[in-house]
């Protein structure tokens, strides 16, 4: 044990200590803040700032142009008792300040035609929307009223209905779309961490034994102890990268607004008036995601996601090992790893299927299995999955990890020092059983 903690010092530290390392875990919080603030200087500097004179012979508007106006961004100026033609105002609407004339032309509701823009520029297509929009509320709402049509009884039957789901003998309070997704985000985070730090123990194996490194090491330690500790070392080393991206991304969080707080508001609010839903809509929408992970047992998603994210490392960690160590040259690499990423790869493809039917046969069973387990069933538990499957599915998950771990240290012990022989899958599968 106190040789495969050595081991395991000598490639967290060894890795950590790499200017590399240090680059790419400062680097990456660096470009999200960057990003931030280039996308609220973009978002802050292009925002249109109009004003917009409105000529309304039809009488309808006016009102509802009183409450359309949008900050600073966009102001309407209502021409109250202008009885100039619209020909000579749509050549002279810059000498009241304005940047373009909307003419409304006296309507019949039932065709409202003739609606038009005067301008030297083209409105943006948020603009355009928020305008299109307001008129066509306002001549709908007069269409029925010319109708007899009552106004709020027709918006109360254009309201969806909320079908209430109840597991069980409970209610379910959130919508399992966002705790779905919530699930599908951590599927996601261990995706990434089996492909990119699985694949940097089989490079690091790889790099070991073309240096012949590996075979001073065989001298004093077990492949067995060299391999495990090689696993948790790396495995350790993303852990912290990732950790400290998340501490480092929640710094600058923190101190982005202190910055840019006013043009940080400023998109905000350019964003909520931009938004193609209704203020109730948006609500509901928040209201929503609150309750979902009110409904979401977090006690049980942490544990669940720390035991698939160790184990589901261990699993694929241990084959790219004993691929490293099968390997004479870099050719081999693709043929070789084929068969390890093939299922991640199918995992991920069954996540989209996971989310639309958690409770179907391929969600089961991709679940279940130790191939697809470590990120289906992370995306499962939030549809309140049962016990007992889960349960089943970390049994079978930790049996097959230190299964594989030692299959992978047999063919470790016998690959590590072979060199310049080409090796087949048939002679790796008999090296399993060397004693």
């Amino acid at each position: 044990m106190t040789k495969i903690w050595y081991i395991i010092q000598r490639e967290y530290i060894t890795r950590v200590r790499k200017k590399s390392f240090l680059v790419l875990t400062i680097l990456l919080p660096v470009l999200v803040g960057v990003f931030m603030v280039a996308t609220v200087r973009i978002a802050t500097a292009s925002q249109e700032k109009l004003r917009i004179a409105v000529k309304d012979e039809s009488g309808y508007f006016e009102d509802k142009f009183r409450g359309m106006d949008e900050g600073e961004s966009l102001r309407f100026i209502y021409l109250t008792g202008n009885q100039q033609p619209i020909d000579s105002l749509k050549d002279i609407y810059q000498n009241i300040n304005c940047d373009g004339i909307l003419y409304i032309p006296k309507l019949d509701v039932d065709k409202p035609n003739g609606i038009a823009y005067y301008s030297e520029n083209e409105l943006g297509l948020g603009t355009k929307d928020h305008i299109v929009k307001n008129l066509s509320d306002e001549i709908r709402n007069r269409a029925l009223a010319q109708r007899n049509y009552n106004i709020d009884t027709i918006e109360f039957f254009d309201k969806k209905i909320s079908v209430e789901q109840i597991i069980g003998n409970e209610k379910k309070k959130g919508s399992a779309e966002i705790g779905g997704l919530f699930g599908y985000a951590c599927g996601m985070l261990i995706y990434v961490f089996l492909i990119v730090y699985g694949a940097m123990v089989m490079r690091s194996v790889t790099e070991e034994k073309t240096n012949r490194i590996v075979e001073v090491l065989v001298t004093t330690v077990k492949p067995f102890q060299l391999m495990i500790g090689k696993i948790i070392g790396i495995g350790a080393v993303g852990l912290t990268q990732f950790i400290l991206w998340g501490i480092l991304i929640f710094c600058i969080n923190l101190l982005l607004p202190l910055f840019l707080g006013d043009q940080m508001m400023a998109m905000q609010t350019m964003q909520q008036n931009n938004q193609m839903m209704s203020n109730s809509e948006s609500m509901q929408m928040i209201a929503e995601i609150s309750t979902a992970f009110q409904d979401i047992n977090l006690t049980r998603m942490v544990f669940s996601f720390v035991f698939y994210f160790i184990f589901g490392y261990l699993f694929y960690a241990s084959q790219f090992a004993a691929i490293g160590a099968a390997m004479t040259d870099d050719n081999d690499a693709q043929s070789f790893t084929f068969p390890i990423t093939i299922p991640i790869i199918i995992s991920m493809v069954l996540m989209s299927v996971t989310l639309s039917q958690p409770f179907s046969s391929a969600a089961f069973w991709g679940s279940i299995l130790p191939f697809s387990s470590p990120i289906i069933m992370i995306t499962r538990i939030p549809f309140q999955v049962a016990w007992w499957e889960q349960l089943l599915s970390m049994f079978i998950l930790f049996i097959s990890s230190v299964g594989m771990a030692y299959i992978a240290a047999k063919i470790y012990r016998v690959g590590i020092l072979i060199q310049g022989k080409k090796v087949t899958f048939k002679e790796i599968g008999k090296w399993i059983f060397v004693k």
